[in-house]
């Protein structure tokens, strides 16, 4: 028997600037993987200034946890939906 080819996607990674509005918050996954969410204010020359949830896992979900509400910051990941669009394994670049 051959088995179906399985088609990887592409992720798309950004690098985003924007303004944390909702502060860090540490959560532990169901496999015990620490997990830092927070939600910026994005903004683009593209577009209005959205709101876009930011996810980071292991030493960059330490690195998030010390941004602050008010906090300009770039973020880099990849862009992908879950119950709206969020930025996935996310990392801070220092500007």
């Amino acid at each position: 028997m051959n088995k179906p080819e399985v088609r990887k996607e592409k992720s798309i990674r950004i690098t985003t600037s924007g303004t944390v509005i909702k502060a860090p918050e540490r959560v532990k996954t169901a496999t015990g993987k620490v997990m830092v969410t927070m939600t910026i204010q994005a903004e683009s020359d593209k577009r209005s200034p959205y709101p876009l949830k930011v996810v980071a896992f292991d030493i960059n979900a330490l690195e998030f946890m010390t941004c602050q509400k008010g906090n300009k910051v770039t973020a880099t990941g990849r862009y992908e939906w879950f119950n709206g669009y969020q930025l996935t394994g996310a990392q801070i670049i220092p500007t």
